[in-house]
């Protein structure tokens, strides 16, 4: 009797299935990692938000640095004032897919950190999450204030 050499049809199909399948699942928690890093992202952004403006209120006694960051504006827009000068890349604090329009009007997938209310002595910023990451585990809207950040 003769020796094979080789693999028989049904080997191959066999491996090809599970190769396929082990492919497939990486892709899918690849997916999900992307995501969770655009939410760091966001969180170390808004972060990097919080800390101007509390240096701002400390330099100034006041949360409202100038006029060009106002209710209704997108952080990114916050230039040429106090907060620009203590934040100097605020131009660049942007959502990593940013498409939607304001969190403010439409807080979904992708929308720009939004300026929700600036007082003289309070002040919310509004933006969304995909996954959630970090202490944030859940998805959806969040606030920062002056107090800290929230699910909103």
């Amino acid at each position: 009797m003769r020796k094979q050499k080789g693999f028989t049809l049904i080997e191959l199909l066999v491996v090809i299935a599970i190769i396929g399948l082990l492919s497939a699942l990486a892709v899918v928690s690849l997916g999900n990692i992307r995501e969770k890093g655009r939410d760091t992202k966001r969180i170390n952004d808004i972060s990097a938000v919080q800390k101007a403006m509390g240096m701002v209120n400390q330099e100034l006694g006041t949360y409202k640095p100038d006029a060009n960051c106002a209710a209704g504006k997108a952080i990114k827009d916050c230039v040429g004032g106090e907060l620009e000068e203590v934040l100097t890349s605020i131009k660049t604090v942007i959502d990593p897919l940013g498409t939607a329009g304001l969190c403010s009007t439409s807080c979904v997938q992708g929308c720009e950190y939004a300026v929700r209310a600036l007082t003289a002595d309070a002040y919310m910023v509004q933006f969304y999450l995909e996954k959630g990451a970090g202490t944030f585990k859940e998805e959806g809207c969040y606030a920062l204030t002056e107090k800290g950040i929230f699910k909103d």
